[in-house]
């Protein structure tokens, strides 16, 4: 993708740099609960549902892998969830 980006946009063909940062890509889901939670990332305003907009369902894919995340972190999600 770097090589994509550096041929194939204006400024990379000009010599300047794009830099792709893929910060979580060796991260499990629990290690990027952990390094929000450090960071002081505001989670609450996060979402993860693919089948709810005012609270999350709990059951589809997304949200078993988040609350199984900060589960394994031995933390609470901070989001509401239907049927809590």
């Amino acid at each position: 993708m770097q090589e994509v980006i550096s041929l194939g946009t204006k400024i990379g063909i000009t010599g300047k740099t794009i830099k792709l940062e893929m910060p979580f890509l060796f991260k499990n889901k629990r290690e990027i609960v952990e390094l929000a939670m450090e960071l002081k990332a505001p989670l609450h305003l996060t979402w993860s549902c693919y089948c709810n907009e005012k609270k999350a369902c709990g059951e589809c894919d997304a949200c078993l892998l988040r609350l199984k995340a900060f589960e394994e972190a031995g933390l609470k999600d901070p989001i509401e969830y239907v049927g809590s």
